[in-house]
């Protein structure tokens, strides 16, 4: 087998540097790309209650199918106020939901996603529920398409970290 001399080993450290400094920049031009569409097509909402003594120990699957009863009723009755403020008779909207919870850091978040299509109209949201201090927060990232709401990079990730202080997905 033939030993490389030193040429040969300088121009393949050469090509593995530009080779990285590429893909670094490709990466970062797309992540750039997503941000800034998903910035223009998902509104994120923050919004904060006292905890009335709720802590992450009542985090369990009891609580989380709750809360994803609760976000689902009250997704259905928001929209039908909505419509009828409009003028529009009220409807019956079918969503579809699914709930985990993610543990990131110290933090344990229950992550609620919703959907909602008929013939013509798609929305997607997702709902993040955390205990911060004495305080309960929520953070609502909508979309009006069927497209899923990242929850760790884009607005809605962006919101996650700085209201709970944790990145979701690292």
């Amino acid at each position: 087998m033939k030993e490389w001399d030193w040429k040969q080993s300088l121009y393949a450290t050469l090509v593995f540097v530009l080779f990285y400094f590429f893909y670094d920049y490709l990466g970062k031009y797309t992540a750039q790309y997503f941000d800034e569409r998903e910035a223009t097509d998902v509104r994120v909402v923050v919004s904060s209650q006292d905890s009335e003594g709720i802590t992450r120990k009542n985090f369990d699957l009891n609580y989380l199918k709750y809360l994803e009863a609760y976000l689902v009723e009250q997704s259905e009755v928001e929209t039908n106020k909505t419509l009828g403020l409009k003028g529009y008779a009220t409807i019956h909207v079918k969503y579809s939901s699914d709930a985990i919870y993610v543990e990131s850091g110290s933090m344990k978040l229950a992550v609620i996603r919703l959907r909602v299509s008929d013939r013509s109209n798609h929305a997607t949201a997702v709902f993040i529920v955390g205990v911060v201090g004495n305080e309960l927060k929520r953070i609502t990232c909508v979309r009006r398409s069927a497209e899923t709401i990242s929850v760790a990079y884009g607005v809605c990730g962006k919101k996650i970290q700085k209201v709970f202080g944790e990145k979701i997905g690292e």
